[in-house]
């Protein structure tokens, strides 16, 4: 349908546009302007139908600059859930925009007093709304006439502007001073032209909107990740985000540099997750480890031992890691050309040039910081800086998205993702009876498994087989410090039950599914865990689980365990 018929400027006639709209979106093109892309509105119809939070589409366009020729504009900051710097200019450019009709029953229509700069008024009301919108990060959609009345009388669309701020109360610091910049930017070019520097002025506009794109479609990628569904598969599925890779064969780091030979929780987590993810990726992978042995058993992948050279003896301590995670890693992603890095623990890069993923387990060291000091100041202040640069951020429980979100307020909700722990059901199945009992020379006993830690809370079982005198032997299995040891050792000694404890020290992989299915039962009884593997892999041997009621745990065991 075509209508011409008389308005009262620009605002009128937008707002004619959306009151006679019949569809469910609404995009406004000037005169001089033309359309590029036409799949780009049935892109932005599928997006918009799919998420439904997100409330207009936007993308780059072709600017006809009258100096220049054809300049690519590109969205200022094209971030994903994130209010834009308002103070720079549009945020979005009004030509490229495919907005939801009913958004403007929240923004209301287009104010009829401002001449130039209405849409820039309407986007700060967009943006007071809290509206958020998806970056189209393609090929240019719309060809804009660079002769139009904001290019002719540029000083009157930042007085606009300034008035547009001032009225819906968004005057503050960082947009006065994102005006001023606007303002003695436009100074500048004015004096070049009347210096006759036109051609000068012409190759620095178009360098400094590559730079814009470049930067622009790197913050893009960073950000357009988070939940964004198509029709046929999420971009980036809300909890799968191996899907992703799979569909699109992007290339993927995997960060193993936790893994070692006598494998924590933490470290078992990692080489097991990260073991399938490189079955399934077939290749297109490159998994970066501190352990050569342990390379050679992933499969279908690429693995890298770093540093690329001999490494210290101490390459394994934390700090080191973290070390070189900022400044190693982020070179290996540019080297190896990544599109994605996933790291499987609460660690990663700091302002990562590319789509990162991190896993957060827990938040042990606020709960006790005289056993983690080293690490109260990581997760004070550098773990939330790495969540935010994040694009998503797997949880281990529940519990722990909760107590992140408690522990840092600013971390945006629909970051976080819960994915639980798993658990090889080929290895962790109950098991033939007798191969633990002549390998240890043990009888009838109960089950520990995990390193011993003081929020382990093994004096509680020491006192609890004091009052079952006729009861089983205990056996513990795990990394134990000398002097956590000793502590408990004299605690047997007293309670008089030392010849019932049985200290197994580390266990092979091979024989741990046999230590739990001859187990009378696996005890647990942890005052903190962010998840508690060990009782999903008890369980899976057929073993009777008894667990503590604290933090993560009541949520696995569900109504499988038995609680105290």
């Amino acid at each position: 349908i075509e209508i011409s018929e008389p308005d009262k400027g620009i605002s009128d006639a937008f707002n004619k546009g959306v009151s006679l709209a019949s569809g469910e979106h609404v995009m406004f093109l000037n005169s001089g302007d033309v359309l590029l892309s036409p799949e780009y509105l049935k892109e932005a119809e599928t997006v918009m139908s799919f998420n439904p939070e997100i409330s207009f589409v936007h993308s780059d366009l072709l600017y006809d600059d009258r100096i220049s020729g054809d300049i690519r504009l590109t969205a200022l900051q094209p971030f994903f859930f994130r209010a834009p710097p308002l103070g720079r200019g549009m945020p979005y450019h009004h030509q490229s925009m495919i907005v939801r009709k009913n958004v403007f029953d929240k923004t209301g229509l287009f104010n009829l007093r401002y001449k130039i700069s209405m849409d820039f008024d309407w986007v700060c009301r967009l943006h007071i709304q809290g509206l958020s919108g998806y970056y189209w990060n393609k090929e240019p959609v719309v060809k804009m006439d660079g002769g139009g009345i904001s290019a002719v009388k540029e000083h009157l669309v930042i007085w606009e502007s300034l008035r547009a701020l001032k009225e819906n109360q968004l005057l503050s610091i960082k947009n006065m001073y994102g005006i001023s910049v606007r303002t003695l930017f436009f100074l500048a070019r004015q004096t070049m032209e009347t210096l006759g520097m036109s051609e000068i002025l012409g190759t620095l506009k178009k360098k400094k909107h590559n730079l814009l794109w470049q930067r622009s479609r790197a913050l893009a990628i960073r950000q357009n990740y988070t939940e964004i569904k198509t029709r046929n598969e999420h971009i980036f599925p809300t909890n799968a985000p191996l899907n992703w890779a799979l569909s699109s064969q992007k290339r993927i780091g995997l960060n193993g540099l936790l893994i070692h030979d006598y494998p924590t929780g933490l470290s078992r987590y990692s080489y097991e997750l990260i073991h399938r993810i490189l079955t399934h990726l077939k290749g297109n992978t490159v998994a970066y480890s501190t352990s050569p042995e342990l390379n050679m058993q992933f499969p279908n992948s690429t693995t890298n031992s770093v540093p690329p050279f001999h490494y210290p003896a101490n390459f394994r301590s934390n700090s080191v890691r973290l070390s070189w995670e900022q400044l190693g890693l982020r070179y290996a992603c540019y080297k190896d050309k990544l599109d994605l890095i996933y790291s499987p623990i609460a660690e990663g890069i700091l302002f990562p040039q590319l789509p990162q993923i991190i896993t957060v387990h827990d938040l042990l060291p606020f709960h006790y910081p005289s056993l983690l000091p080293r690490w109260v100041p990581y997760y004070e202040y550098f773990l939330p800086a790495v969540i935010k640069g994040s694009t998503a951020v797997v949880c281990i429980s529940e519990f722990t998205r909760q107590e992140v979100l408690e522990r840092y307020p600013k971390i945006k909700e629909e970051k976080l993702k819960v994915i639980h722990g798993g658990v090889d059901t080929k290895r962790f199945r109950p098991c033939s009876p007798g191969v633990i009992r002549k390998h240890y020379d043990l009888k009838e006993y109960l089950l520990c498994v995990g390193e011993v830690r003081p929020y382990k809370n093994m004096e509680n079982i020491f006192r609890a087989l004091e009052l079952w005198p006729d009861g089983p032997q205990l056996a513990i299995s795990g990394k134990i410090t000398g002097e956590q040891k000793t502590k408990l050792d004299n605690l047997a000694h007293s309670l008089k039950i030392e010849n019932r404890i049985i200290w197994l020290g580390y266990v092979p992989d091979n024989l741990l599914p046999n230590l739990y299915s001859e187990a009378t039962a696996f005890i647990f009884p942890s005052l903190y865990e962010g998840f508690g593997l060990p009782i999903i892999e008890a369980m899976a041997c057929g073993c009777p689980t008894i667990s503590s009621n604290r933090a993560s745990l009541p949520e696995i065991g569900g109504d499988a365990a038995h609680f105290f």
